[in-house]
């Protein structure tokens, strides 16, 4: 694989950090494109990402560091926070969480803004990504089935493995294009991000069981324990707004 792209006066240019500035930057003007279309003005979306950036990325690191048992070294040592690499998960709290409170400032849908930002998160989760493959890192369990392709481990032990990175690569595409179109069928304010919640959520289940990664126990690793965690909070989430429906439906017809 190519982790290194290019070197500039001696200093090594990553490719996972050049794909997570192209990332961030595609991400910022496809998003900038929507909320122009929504007739969302512009300075909200610039202060939402003036936090945004920052915060999900300082989350996406330290849900790293939390997955890979090193949070405690990362607290006595800040300057390693980026040492694990990021994890998308905090990335996506820290993105619709800053939007959620973006909304609640300037009295905005909390519904519409966070479907700006499920739109575009699996775009710039799927460039970055890019990043990720050309790192060699992140492939899936040794498989001698037809899945099977020869790929290297975080210790660079080629085999035949799962190709899970370019599956995570060809769903976060699949599903901004999925949303990008859904979108001009102007589905209620919030759909969108259940949409994206769900599905992301559903296949990191499924697809994390076959990447080499820290067991919780026998049946589950790190990775898919976040998959489950973000499910039940989605589960919640549809049941409260469900009971809602149905006392605004029995107050309406008294």
């Amino acid at each position: 694989m190519h982790p290194i792209l290019f070197v500039i006066s001696g200093i090594p240019i990553y490719a996972s950090a050049v794909f997570l500035v192209l990332a961030l930057i595609i991400g910022f003007f496809v998003g900038r494109y929507e909320i122009l279309r929504r007739e969302i003005r512009v300075k909200e979306y610039y202060y939402y990402w003036g936090l945004a950036g920052p915060v999900g990325l300082v989350l996406a690191a330290a849900n790293s560091a939390l997955f890979h048992g090193r949070i405690v070294f990362v607290l006595a040592n800040p300057g390693e926070l980026t040492s694990s690499g990021l994890v998308s998960f905090g990335a996506i709290v820290g993105a619709l969480g800053v939007g959620f409170i973006n909304a609640k400032v300037y009295r905005r849908s909390v519904g519409q803004t966070l479907d700006v930002i499920s739109i575009i998160l699996p775009l710039i989760l799927g460039v970055y990504r890019i990043g990720c493959i050309l790192n060699g890192c992140c492939y899936g369990l040794e498989t001698e089935g037809v899945l099977g392709y020869y790929l290297p481990n975080l210790s660079g032990q080629w085999a035949h493995r799962y190709p899970t990175q370019f599956m995570l690569l060809a769903f976060d595409f699949a599903l901004f294009v999925l949303l990008w179109r859904w979108r001009l069928r102007k589905p209620g304010d919030g759909k969108i991000t259940l949409v994206f919640l769900l599905s992301f959520s559903i296949f990191r289940l499924l697809l994390d069981g076959l990447r080499e990664l820290p067991m919780v126990n026998d049946w589950l690793n790190i990775l898919q324990l976040g998959s489950l965690t973000f499910l039940l909070i989605i589960g919640y989430v549809l049941i409260m707004l469900r009971l809602n429906n149905l006392a605004r439906k029995k107050e309406s017809s008294k």
